[in-house]
């Protein structure tokens, strides 16, 4: 789903980067979003429950996106919906 979402993004609405964020401890979503491509982008720390946290930010740029794409996405009915997005 974050592949079809990315497309859209970059293909389809012309973003230039795209941005994401886990915590360490999220093993899963750390590696989902290095496989599309994303980057570190700094941390933060935070208190979760009363316990240090480290959020790890990322980012995806078009052209990092462009080398990882690994899912090939379809989309239809899209230049209807771009004024929803304040495209024209």
């Amino acid at each position: 789903m974050r592949a079809a979402v990315l497309h859209l993004a970059f293909a389809g609405l012309g973003a230039q980067h795209a941005v994401s964020a886990a915590y360490d401890d999220n093993a899963a979503s750390l590696g989902v979003s290095r496989k599309l491509g994303y980057r570190d982008d700094g941390i933060e720390r935070h208190a979760v429950r009363g316990k240090p946290a480290v959020l790890r930010r990322l980012r995806l740029t078009a052209e990092q996106w462009q080398r990882h794409q690994l899912v090939p996405v379809k989309w239809a009915g899209l230049p209807g919906c771009l004024p929803w997005f304040g495209l024209e």
